[in-house]
Order: C-alpha cells, then sequence, then structure tokens
C-alpha cells in the first residue's frame, strides 16, 4: 500500500451512504487482517464483519461518542487475546485495516465502546477473546475536499503535503512535537530532512486521536527515535494505548516506504529524558 497517499487521503467517516460494500471487497479486507504485520508479532487477534441489522440496534444506546452511535451498512469488530501491550496492538493493526479499507475505496470511522463483555454480550459473541475495536465500514455520503496542510518552512517544496479536510483542521506543527535529545530541544526542520526523517515525522502528526489531542512527541537521539504519549485526565487508558499504536503504525509505515526497515520496541530506553511528569515515554525505534 502507498501510506503516504491514504495518510493523505484518510478521514473519519461519519456519515454513510445505504449502499452496502461488496462481498469480494469485504473479503479482502478479513484476509488482509490476517495476513499482514502486527505491532506484537503472535498475537492472536481475530476481525468480524457484521452488517448492520446484527450491530446498529443491539449497540444503539451504548456505543459511540457520547452514547450516539454511527450509523453504516457494515461494522468491523475486532477481537484480541489479552497479553501484554495487546491494546496497542489493536490501535496498530486497527487502523491498518482502516488504511487497507481506504485503499479497497471504502471508508471507516473509530466508534467508542463500553466495556467488552457488554458489547460481547448484546452481540452474542461467545469468545474467551476481548474486544478491542469497532469501526464503521461503508462508503462515505459526503464527499469533501482536498487541502494542503502545515507550511514546513524552507523545505515546503519537498514536504509539501495534502490532507482530507473534515472536523479536524488543526494541527501541531512538526517543531512543536519533536525534540533532539532531550525534551525541550525543539527541532528544526533542516535537521529533519538531514536525517531524513522529516516526512515520517510530517505524516505521523496526521495520525487520529481521541478528540484531536495529538498527544504525541518524539525524542530524537542518535539512532533512536524515542515516542512519548501525554497522559490526559479526562481520557481513557484504553484510548490512549490506542493512539500510542495508531502514531507507532504512521511514522514506522513512512519510515519503511522513504527510509528504511524498523520496528517498535514497546519499552522505555535507558535514558532520562526529562519529560514533564504528564507524557510517559511508551517506546522506541532504531533508525
Amino acid at each position: 500500500m502507498n501510506y503516504k497517499k491514504l495518510i493523505e487521503e484518510r478521514k473519519s467517516t461519519r456519515d454513510y451512504k445505504k449502499t452496502t460494500v461488496p462481498k469480494e471487497i469485504i473479503d479482502e479486507i478479513l484476509q488482509f487482517s490476517e495476513e499482514t504485520d502486527k505491532l506484537i508479532p503472535g498475537i492472536e487477534t481475530e476481525l468480524l464483519a457484521l452488517d448492520k441489522s446484527k450491530v446498529y440496534e443491539q449497540l444503539k444506546d451504548t456505543a459511540g461518542y457520547q452514547g450516539i452511535m454511527l450509523e453504516a451498512p457494515h461494522y468491523l469488530i475486532m477481537l484480541s487475546e489479552v497479553r501484554g501491550y495487546y491494546i496497542e496492538n489493536a490501535g496498530y493493526l486497527g487502523e491498518k485495516i482502516s488504511l487497507k479499507a481506504l485503499d479497497l475505496g471504502t471508508n471507516t470511522c473509530w466508534i467508542t465502546f463500553p466495556e467488552s463483555e457488554k458489547v460481547k454480550k448484546r452481540l452474542f459473541l461467545n469468545t474467551d477473546m476481548e474486544i478491542v475495536a469497532i469501526m464503521a465500514l461503508g462508503y462515505d455520503a459526503n464527499k469533501s475536499r482536498v487541502v494542503n496542510q502545515d507550511n514546513v518552512g524552507d523545505n515546503y517544496s519537498k514536504s509539501q503535503l495534502k490532507i482530507v479536510k473534515n472536523n479536524v483542521s488543526t494541527r501541531y506543527s512538526i517543531e512543536d512535537l519533536v525534540y533532539i535529545k532531550e525534551w525541550g530541544h525543539n527541532a528544526h526542520y533542516d535537521e529533519l530532512e538531514n536525517r531524513g526523517l522529516l516526512d515520517a515525522l510530517n505524516y505521523a502528526r496526521l495520525a487520529p486521536s481521541t478528540m484531536n489531542r495529538q498527544p504525541w512527541r518524539f525524542i530524537l537521539d542518535e539512532e533512536k527515535v524515542v515516542l512519548a504519549i501525554r497522559d490526559d485526565e479526562n481520557i481513557r487508558e484504553y484510548d490512549e494505548k490506542i493512539d500510542t499504536g495508531i502514531s507507532m503504525l504512521y511514522f514506522e509505515s513512512l519510515v519503511r516506504q522513504t527510509l528504511t526497515e524498523t520496528n517498535w520496541v514497546l519499552d522505555e530506553p535507558d535514558k532520562d529524558y526529562h519529560q514533564p511528569d504528564n507524557y510517559k515515554i511508551v517506546g522506541y525505534c532504531t533508525i
């Protein structure tokens, strides 16, 4: 997949046509979910594709932001075994599936939901695995225009981005999100381009996040890229971990597409980066 192009076009679709998605496309999405790489290799997951008749009324007063369920012709339900970093893995894999769905001409949106057991009961799912993600699937009823996003200083011509305008229009600049060697030492565009990381970091900041809070900060320390996530009191731990997985996917996929192979290590490096108390380091990768 061309991750650059897909991330540029990615948006959360909240209004869907009644048109159903052909079975062969749904089957391709399901097959992709089984075969693609995960953030945590070997973790057991399963993706279900259910029609509206089996999900919408059942979750109408339970799932969705502030209890308002999105109406779509189909829903993707991700199940996972419970083990270390399984929720971060769900964010990584779920967003990867969302980009694959977009690549196939369909649209998606993550749906907020309560605890897994309550949803499993309402959907009559008899499984020991936990529900870790629910996404609406269908065709966008509102075609949105594509706009250029954020001038990146002198390197604008080399890293000119396009994103699909939706309900989220404000993004932090790269210089607000990236530090060099230590917290507070802001990066500059020229330095990021010299390291070959300007594109990857520029696209990583376009990752969707809960309430568009954009909680990620990156620290570049020699060959390491360290990821820190802000801990907000009004955000569930589940959502923080989903946001972590999504941001890891965006950065990793662009590094692989534009620079080199890399993988995230979900652990803290043996170094104090002096981040504020409301930020925690969740992982790092080597470039």
